[in-house]
């Protein structure tokens, strides 16, 4: 079984040198692609262990839950390439080798991150970005508050008339601070989001977008509607077929992952995996598709996803493997 493996981790290896260019450099790269830094950790994985079917199968499976987690694959692989620097190393762990094989892989580290660095486009200044795991607390300079949620991207532009947010990509709790002068908007791809002093939450999937409104009020605009949104009411739009579903919802039950509560209402299991998914630090591969179609209802602790997960697939007879620290396997 792979979690019988301790593969090596670009954060634990032991040339402090190379170690430091690499977190530096990696932290900035984050920004840019979040999967970047998972990419280059398999490939290190790899070289550990080049003649492991199981690692090469699980690396294979968490290409495929994901296009970005592809393009990252591809992108890490072609730049690993460039540089030249790929050692087979032993599986076998030679007491006078290990230093020597954790400085050439922290060096060849250090080496992709910089070329990389030349490779992929940069969106500039302001990108504010949460990666996997618990939420994030930011205060903007207005003195409004922000939650991002695990694996979530806004990018912030505020001048002396207006302040603009766009939210890349996750889910972000908005409390604004009143200024009648300098309007706040949020656009989440075909959207505009206007408040003036409120606290809202907006969630981007794809081309799902959902509002909700704990206090105070919002006008939702797209192409075809305006809709204005009070406390306790929230709106669903899906962009592929124009659907919008308006209902009400508890305030307390507006972004209640900021408490590291996952609330489930005969919902799917599918549905409440992608919910889960950014509270994890590593991935969570599904292998037994007739589960997300189950529907279940409770109240789970993001503190602890794997425990979450477990909860949630119980009453239908899934159960969880750990494969790695990395990667649990849904499974019944």
């Amino acid at each position: 079984m792979l979690m019988r493996r301790n593969p090596p981790s670009p954060t634990t290896m032991e040339n402090p040198q190379p170690e430091h260019t690499a977190s530096v450099v990696m932290k900035d790269i984050s920004r840019e692609d979040p999967y970047w830094t998972s990419a280059m950790q398999w490939l290190l994985w790899l070289q550990e262990s080049p003649e492991d079917q199981e690692l090469h199968a699980a690396c294979r499976a968490w290409q495929q839950t994901s296009p970005a987690h592809a393009r990252a694959w591809r992108r890490a692989e072609r730049v690993w390439r460039l540089t030249g620097q790929l050692p087979v190393t032993s599986h076998r762990r030679w007491p006078g080798a290990r230093r020597r094989r954790a400085i050439r892989l922290g060096s060849a580290l250090a080496a992709c991150l910089a070329l990389l660095m030349l490779l992929l486009p940069w969106h500039g200044q302001g990108e504010l970005h949460n990666g996997k795991g618990g939420p994030r607390q930011l205060v903007l300079d207005d003195g409004s508050r922000v939650w991002l949620m695990g694996d979530s991207t806004i990018r912030p532009r505020f001048d002396s008339s207006h302040r603009h947010l766009e939210l890349v990509r996750g889910q972000a709790f908005f409390e604004v601070t009143a200024d009648a002068a300098r309007p706040f908007t949020v656009h989440a791809g075909d959207s505009r989001i206007e408040v003036t002093g409120t606290a809202f939450a907006v969630a981007l999937q794809g081309p799902q977008l959902s509002v909700a409104v704990e206090h105070g009020s919002v006008r939702v605009e797209d192409p075809r509607h305006s809709t204005r949104l009070v406390g306790g009411e929230r709106i669903r739009l899906d962009n592929r077929d124009g659907r919008r579903v308006r209902d009400r919802i508890m305030p307390r039950r507006v972004a209640a992952w900021r408490r590291g509560e996952l609330i489930a209402e005969d919902q799917p299991i599918g549905e409440l995996l992608e919910q889960l998914r950014p509270h994890y630090a590593g991935w969570i591969l599904l292998r037994d598709e007739s589960l997300a179609k189950q529907q279940v209802t409770g109240l789970y602790d993001l503190s602890d996803p794997q425990r979450a997960l477990e909860a949630l697939l119980q009453p239908h007879g899934g159960r969880v493997e750990r494969w790695t620290p990395y990667v649990l396997v849904i499974t019944r």
